[in-house]
């Protein structure tokens, strides 16, 4: 019998989107629970010890963490492959991985969330033009091809898919020139966003609920 994939989700959340790239790109059907983040149920805080989305629940079993969920996805769902054969290049994907993590996403959500403070904008901004200087350094090293490590999408591509996804509601915040000059990474956000799972996984009116959440911090 095979496993039943649950992701329990917030649709506006760029972690969950992650995952979602992942599930399509292995053509693995799941369901989809929504949730509030402000008034989380108690089922959910009884599945995930941080709180937070998230959850892939296999045949009653819940992971979480978007990487860890990834990762698991890989390894369960071989085909098709979304890390390198070697083990040198597949510690270079995890480390980009968490580089968007730890670097990318934390400007990117101080940016966010910033509620107006002019200091903590300038903060953002800067985090995030450093961090996509980084990845426009990596993109010109990089073999030929559309998506991060060159020709085949990848786990590093399903996790910095949702920033792009979510661009141009940064441009409607003002923040759209923090891509100015960057014509490696420009391009790689095309490529991501023709994407067929990345198209899929995004929300229904993402750009406009997107500027509705941010304008409301």
């Amino acid at each position: 019998m095979s496993s039943t994939y649950t992701l329990i989700s917030f649709d506006l959340c760029p972690y969950v989107e992650r995952s979602r790239v992942v599930l399509h790109e292995k053509g693995q059907a799941f369901e989809q629970v929504f949730i509030d983040l402000k008034d989380k149920p108690d089922w959910f805080l009884k599945l995930s010890p941080r709180g937070k989305v998230p959850v892939l629940v296999v045949d009653e079993v819940p992971i979480f963490e978007s990487s860890v969920i990834n990762e698991f996805l890989e390894e369960v769902l071989p085909e098709p492959a979304l890390l390198p054969e070697g083990p040198l290049e597949r510690a270079r994907a995890r480390a980009w991985i968490a580089f968007a993590n730890d670097v990318l996403m934390d400007g990117v959500g101080t940016l966010w969330f910033a509620g107006g403070d002019p200091v903590r904008v300038e903060q953002g901004r800067a985090t995030v033009r450093s961090a996509l200087e980084r990845i426009e350094g990596a993109l010109r090293e990089r073999q030929k091809g559309p998506y991060f490590s060159g020709a085949s999408f990848s786990l590093v591509d399903a996790t910095l898919a949702p920033v792009f996804t979510r661009w141009a509601s940064m441009e409607v915040m003002g923040w759209g020139d923090l891509l100015d000059g960057l014509e490696e990474v420009q391009a790689y956000s095309q490529a991501l966003l023709a994407r067929e799972s990345v198209q899929a996984a995004r929300a229904e009116g993402l750009t406009e609920k997107m500027v509705e959440l941010l304008r409301s911090e």
